[in-house]
């Protein structure tokens, strides 16, 4: 895993900064790759890049040149399928200088240009520039499991793995975007292609850039139909998705250097384990974190029921106390904007133990999304079915005083009275339409509704009309590109270390998407072809055990570890974040919260990460409100 960052000029007469500004972006991003960096400089272009050593340890050094120099890439992931392309491409007459996959990927754009990237297996954020033409392709994977950001600023492009490489350059306002701030109060993170940052987007997953003196176009590259030419039975789609499921952790285990697993002893993160014991001649390396103290939910204990069951070489992290504040102002602007996903601390305290014994690590992420794993999926069935009944329940019970209504069962009752996409943001929302509104200082009059925007245009291109397996996709194209897989990424990057992601092997979430939701959640639970595909293969227990993620004591933080410091960071005006929320409605939840014992613990931690985010990135990058540094 590697971090990469560039300059272009998109016309003649435009100027390269100096070349310490590129040098500059390519330090924040080391984290990323502390194993080496490597830069390309020529007066049209400069490139950057940070490198984590895992595949052609003594031969990848980055930026590599085709055979005449005359092309350059800097590329961040994996082609697990790298060596089969590259002897079809040995055969066309391409020289190769080194071993790694990075070369293919340069050599086959060379050959095939954009529809070469459908050859691959992997996961991307890569850049090649073509020189002569002037002329910039910049890619990202299918599921966007890699990140890459960019902005336009006059004649000159920009792009990076993260946003705070970009911002390193000093050449990219620290304005906000109000529509993605209100995105973030409505989903907890912000949707693609926007950033919280008006001037910087996400390229989306499955799309390319391509820059030049035309300008700046980006087109889709991933146009799968999701549809078969017949329908199999269960058996069958069992069988299917067993093969599929074994081959993407296969090829997931190509690395020069030690690799291991997360292990939580769900259902998704013990299959990955046993399939990697099932291809390994070596007993897996398995991680997991426990946490002993007031609220946490411990899964320590079912990972290590797997662990023995496979016979792997476990590490389990206890964690008996967190220095939170310290942990909170590390890895919240890590993650480079707000995005409120407590999974995150933990992910990160993981990452980095894992990283004493390992250097890439395979995780379960993704299988829920697929597969109908999360309870909210079985709640919105139950609703669909309900129809004007449960509207007008819904309808009925949001009118209970605040007082009487866990905050859950508030926003479900709501949600019930809605239908469609407003249903499936209030669904996702924390804070209900009109209190986001009032905490937001300006007026989004006129500005676009980012995150139904997203809602909205989260299954274009999906052709099954079944209800589920619609708002399954919605989720794949929203919360897990923008929020679950950027945690993962951010969170082991901040740890030098690689995940890599068997469930979202792209072969795999196609032929998923082709069944019928009936084979997904049925009788009121959920993975049923996933059970079915592996129906002796795991511990009894494990495979009846309640989904579980990481559950934090965010109410017990708030009102103990965490008290005063809640209290002093929101009594600080020192930055941008009251220019841009409205302080009486930040003190009326929290008064809600402290004062009256109101279940607004999740609001008051929404705002907290916000708070957080906007005291270590704007204010220490010398940012306020609207200003341009």
């Amino acid at each position: 895993m590697c971090g990469i960052c560039g300059i272009v000029t998109l016309s003649p007469d435009a100027r390269l900064p100096a070349p310490d500004v590129i040098k500059r972006m390519t330090d924040l991003l080391k984290h990323r790759g502390p194993d080496d960096e490597g830069f390309h400089f020529d007066p049209a272009a400069a490139l950057g890049h940070r490198r984590l050593s895992i595949i052609d340890l003594a031969g990848g050094h980055q930026p590599i040149a085709n055979e005449d120099e005359t092309r350059f890439i800097v590329f961040n992931g994996e082609i697990y399928n790298h060596r089969e392309i590259r002897a079809a491409l040995e055969k066309k007459g391409h020289r190769y200088r080194t071993a790694s996959d990075t070369e293919t990927i340069l050599h086959l754009v060379e050959e095939e240009g954009v529809e070469g990237l459908n050859r691959m297996n992997g996961m991307w954020a890569f850049a090649v520039w073509d020189f002569p033409r002037r002329r910039l392709l910049l890619a990202r994977d299918r599921l966007g499991i890699k990140p890459v950001y960019y902005a336009r600023v006059g004649d000159l492009l920009l792009f990076a793995s993260e946003i705070k490489g970009l911002l390193a350059s000093g050449l990219v306002s620290f304005e906000l975007d109000p529509s993605a701030l209100a995105s973030y109060l409505d989903l907890l993170y912000v949707p693609s292609p926007r950033t919280i940052f008006k001037d910087v987007n996400k390229l989306p997953p499955g799309y390319v850039l391509v820059a030049d003196a035309t300008g700046v176009q980006v087109e889709r590259f991933w146009n799968p139909s999701f549809t078969l030419d017949r329908i199999p039975d269960l058996h069958e789609a069992a069988e299917r998705v067993r093969d599929l499921l074994e081959d993407a952790v296969r090829i997931r285990l190509l690395s020069e250097v030690p690799l291991g697993a997360f292990l939580s002893g769900g259902i998704d993160s013990s299959l990955v384990v046993g399939l990697m014991g099932k291809a390994m001649s070596q007993p897996v390396k398995t991680f997991t974190v426990g946490f002993k103290g007031e609220g946490w939910f411990d899964e320590s204990e079912e990972a290590e029921v797997v662990a023995r069951h496979f016979g792997t070489d476990h590490h389990a992290l206890q964690v008996g106390s967190l220095d939170l504040p310290a942990t909170l102002e590390l890895t919240v602007p890590a993650l480079d904007e707000p995005m409120c996903d407590p999974a995150a601390l933990p992910t990160y305290l993981l990452s980095r133990y894992a990283r004493g014994w390992v250097t890439v690590a395979l995780t379960g992420e993704g299988a829920d999304e697929l597969f109908g794993g999360y309870d909210k999926y079985r709640f919105e069935r139950l609703l669909g079915s309900l129809g004007p009944v449960g509207q007008l329940a819904g309808r009925a019970g949001s009118m209970l005083p605040l007082s009487l209504l866990p905050e859950r069962a508030r926003r479900a009752l709501e949600a019930a009275a809605l239908n469609g996409p407003a249903r499936q943001l209030r669904l996702r929302s924390t804070f209900a339409r009109e209190e986001s509104r009032r905490l937001l200082r300006g007026s989004l009059e006129g500005m676009p509704d980012a995150s139904r925007e997203a809602l909205e245009g989260a299954a274009w291109g999906y052709p099954s009309r079944d209800s589920l397996n619609r708002i399954l996709f919605q989720d794949l194209k929203t919360y897990m590109q923008d929020d679950l897989l950027m945690k993962i990424d951010k969170m082991s990057m901040l740890a030098s270390l690689e995940a890599r992601v068997p469930f979202l092997d792209y072969r795999l979430v196609e032929f998923v998407f082709s069944l019928p939701s009936t084979y997904k959640i049925r009788n009121g639970k959920g993975k049923l072809v996933l059970r079915e595909a592996f129906p002796h293969f795991l511990p009894e227990r494990t495979m009846r055990r309640r989904k579980h993620g990481f559950v934090l004591p965010i109410r017990t933080w708030l009102r103990k570890d965490l008290k005063d410091y809640v209290k002093d960071i929101f009594a600080s005006t020192d930055d941008a974040f009251y220019s841009y929320l409205d302080r009486g409605e930040v003190d009326r939840i929290l008064r809600g919260f402290y004062d009256r014992d109101l279940d607004r613990a999740l609001p008051v931690w929404v705002l907290l990460w916000l708070k957080i985010w906007c005291r270590r990135v704007l204010r220490h990058a010398g940012a306020s409100a609207g200003k341009t540094s």
